[in-house]
């Protein structure tokens, strides 16, 4: 994966799909299919909320948050900026 950032209004941002294991970040924006983005969003994974990158390998990742852990593929992780 690449570790291109992109820069918004000032803000650098990468998708979570390359972030470190073991640091947290800021989910800066989201998009995808509507019931992922409605799973995530029941969990509180949402713009502005921040989250601990667990664990990852080349296809998924374990991602948290105060209130639960869960895992995602990478092709849901790549469209998710922090």
């Amino acid at each position: 994966r690449s570790k291109l950032r992109l820069r918004a209004g000032g803000v650098t941002m990468q998708a979570l799909s390359t972030a470190e294991s073991g640091k947290r970040y800021t989910i800066k924006w989201m998009f995808g299919n509507k019931n992922v983005l409605d799973f995530l969003h029941k969990y509180n994974f949402k713009e502005g909320s921040t989250i601990d990158v667990i664990q990852q390998n080349r296809d998924w990742m374990i991602i948290g948050n105060d209130m639960c852990r869960v895992a995602i593929g990478c092709e849901v992780a790549d469209r998710i900026q922090v």
